[in-house]
């Protein structure tokens, strides 16, 4: 329901936002005075109709015994628009007339007396005049006029609600442009109404104002459609330079009304020129950039056409006349009619290109303000069935509607145009189920299953092409899906067998479903690369230590050696099963098993290890199974260095600060080492270094002064190893 009320209360609200508008223009106009006798000019002269036909008048003086000068009536004081003026003069002119003619008039009314009318033969006749105007006295060209404002805002309105899109989603590319527009031209029509359409005189002050509106009105129409058609229906102009004709349009009303320039240089038809020139060049760009896109070449075919037609017949038969000093070929009234077509063609054209965006939210606003339409029909069938009054009536229709409309409007929503919502649980494991299926044809097969399940497409075809990201064809009638890697992409046709559109949503959640399907394969890529990784360090631990000690105990020279290799390849087998079985190994228990093995080493050599407690021993910090293979390794290689080279007593410390482990080892150097300057330790520090660096860590190995040798290790304990 709330989908369905909001663009509904979006709309009503915008409806009544115009019905206001409009009453005020209504208003406004009923507020200018109404002559009893039609005042008309043929260019050269100004005549009135009487019975007795067109009779010449020269003034209009003030009633009789007022005191006043007459003011002279000439063919510039019916000017349909002060803008058809050959110069500034001509309107300052104006101005002046009609300010003396408002005062003439306001005399008049306020002593209940006709205005005089001085003809040209010299005779004077009565012109009776009202303070407004009635309404039934109003012109028709004012209620055409006051129509294409309503009209106009309420398309605009219309696809300004409805387009708005939910959840905050972005709005079409040009729409801003085409409700400037709309509105320009709605506000160029209501006030043109309402001045256009004044019988003799007007206030010089709501002369000026209404006629500053009107060209605001004006320009913002060009800037909408030219901000319109630089985005729509492919961006070929950047708004920046849409905002440079807004502002050249402001500065050239400013000047205009500060009478600056030359009037012929900065008379308002000039620009409305320069903008449909503009707007004709953007039309042709655009049809440049659709080349290829056939359904937007097809809305542009549409709107352009509109376009031109409309606002060409506005330029070339009022604003180009006006411009040359000529007489107009149409009336301003008038031209607002193909103002107002462009409107309608442009709405049809903007809805059928982005049908699959508004097909439900229509359907959701009518019903809605349906229900107003049905509420009346029940009353009118109660009143004039049952002769119930007015109040009783009504309730009785608003319990019907309660009782019988919700609950069948609910049902058809829930049946035929309800929106089947896929069940999330279900779509995620199928989803996930396409990446760990074996094989490419297993997981194609899969992946279209999810897609028929999700859509019920009428048709679904592999493409040979692999695409990079969902996309809508045939104004919503296809749907092309990119597949997971190693499968192709599909075009699905007709979404739920038939019955609607494929739209954004659609478009979005298949993106959404293939990314999530390419992450699952790439992760279960990433594990299955880790398993090998590991099956392949264990297969080489297996071949390289435990093999290496196995073979070394088959050649030892006496007991002792050769119960060292086995003990040591007997802990190799251990830390390889533990790593197999998946069994948590923390530091302290392999601190505690290198303490052990070391201990039992050295001993056997009549040697003394002192490895105290440290805070290695207390750091619960699981490891993985290459941090226990090579430090077990690098453990092991400087402790046969230290009892083969050294003498005396081996210390060990092991300490750790939950960052990092440092392992040291300490011996006295030999007497031959010590002579020789260094030991001589082969290969085994420069592999214990490259253990060390493969663990993102360093090692340190070397004599120092006092004749020791010491090792020290430095290991992150939450390095990445890849």
């Amino acid at each position: 329901m709330h989908e369905l009320r909001t663009p509904a209360l979006r709309l009503l609200a915008a409806c009544v936002g115009i019905l206001l508008l409009a009453l005020a223009v209504l208003a406004l106009r009923e507020s200018l005075p109404d002559y009893s006798l039609s005042v008309q000019t043929d260019g050269s002269r100004l005549s009135v109709l009487a019975p007795d036909g067109a009779i010449e008048v020269r003034a209009l003086g003030p009633p009789t015994g007022q005191a006043g000068a007459p003011v002279l009536l000439t063919p510039d004081l019916l000017v349909e628009d002060p803008d058809m003026l050959s110069s500034y003069a001509g309107f300052r002119a104006l101005l002046a007339a009609q300010g003396e003619m408002t005062a003439l008039t306001t005399q008049a009314t306020a002593a209940g007396q006709p205005l005089r009318l001085h003809l040209e033969n010299g005779d004077e006749i009565d012109l009776p005049v009202t303070a407004e105007t009635p309404l039934r006295h109003l012109p028709a060209m004012f209620w055409v006029q006051w129509a294409v404002g309503i009209i106009v805002l309420a398309i605009a309105a219309f696809l300004l609600v409805l387009r708005s899109g939910r959840n905050g989603r972005q709005q079409s590319e040009g729409l801003g442009g085409f409700v400037l527009a709309g509105a320009g031209v709605a506000t160029a029509a209501f006030t043109a109404s309402v001045y256009g359409t004044r019988e003799l005189s007007i206030d010089p002050d709501l002369l000026w104002r209404l006629s500053i509106v009107n060209h605001i009105g004006t320009f913002a129409f060009g800037v909408g459609m030219i901000g319109l058609f630089a985005r729509y229906p492919r961006p070929v102009l950047a708004s920046r330079w849409v905002r440079a004709v807004a502002a050249l349009a402001a500065v050239n009303e400013i000047a205009y009304r500060l009478q600056l320039p030359p009037y012929d240089l900065i008379k308002p038809q000039v620009l409305i020129g320069v903008m449909f020139l503009t707007i004709l060049g953007l039309i042709l760009a655009q049809l440049r950039a659709t080349r290829g896109h056939p359904a937007d070449r097809a809305a542009l075919r549409w709107l352009g056409l509109s376009v031109l037609l409309g606002s060409g017949v506005f330029v070339l038969m009022v604003s180009l006349p006006a411009l040359i000093g000529a007489e107009t070929i149409l009336s301003q009234g008038l031209a607002f009619i193909p103002l107002c077509a462009i409107y309608v063609g442009a709405a049809l054209a903007l809805a059928r290109y982005r049908l699959f965006d508004l097909d439900r939210w229509a359907l959701r606003v009518l019903f809605s303000l349906a229900v107003v339409a049905l509420m009346i029909v029940v009353d009118t069938v109660f009143l004039l069935t049952l002769s119930l009054s007015g109040p009783a009536s009504l309730a009785s229709a608003v319990a019907l509607v309660g009782l019988v409309y919700f609950p069948m409007r609910d049902l058809v929503f829930d049946r035929w145009l309800g929106r089947r919502r896929p069940d999330l649980a279900a779509l995620y494991r199928d989803t996930l189920s396409v990446a760990f299926q074996h094989g490419g044809q297993a997981k194609a097969n899969a992946w279209r299953g999810v897609m028929e399940r999700l859509f019920a497409p009428l048709r679904v075809e592999a493409l040979p092409a692999p695409v990079t990201g969902a996309l809508l064809e045939d104004e919503g009638l296809a749907l092309v899906i990119p597949g997971p890697e190693g499968t192709p992409a599909l075009r699905l046709g007709y979404a739920a067998a038939g019955r609607r559109l494929f739209n954004a949503e659609d478009r979005a959640l298949a993106d959404e479903l293939a990314t999530l399907a390419e992450a699952a394969g790439r992760d279960r890529v990433t594990y299955e690369t880790a398993v090998a990784r590991e099956r392949q360090r264990i297969a080489r631990d297996l071949h390289d230590d435990v093999g290496s000690r196995l073979l070394s105990s088959l050649h030892a020279r006496d007991d002792g050696q050769r119960q060292d290799f086995l003990i040591e390849a007997l802990s190799d087998l251990r830390q390889i099963a533990t790593g197999l079985a998946g069994r948590e190994v923390t530091l302290p228990l392999l601190i505690g098993q290198l303490r052990a093995e070391s201990r039992s080493r050295a001993e056997a050599l009549d040697r003394r290890l002192i490895w105290p407690p440290g805070s290695a021993d207390e750091a619960e910090i699981p490891l993985r199974y290459d941090m226990q293979r090579n430090l077990t390794a690098i453990q092991r290689e400087a402790l046969s260095n230290a009892l083969t080279h050294g003498a005396g007593d081996i210390h060990v410390t092991a300490t750790c600060d939950g960052q990092s482990l440092h392992l040291c080892l300490v011996n006295a150097l030999s007497s031959a080492d010590r002579r020789a300057e260094g030991p001589h330790r082969g290969n085994g520090t420069g592999n214990m270094r490259n253990r060390a660096e493969a663990l993102k860590g360093r090692l340190e190995a070397g004599p120092t002064e006092n004749g020791h040798y010491r090792m020290e290790l430095y290991l992150p304990m939450n390095a990445d190893i890849s």
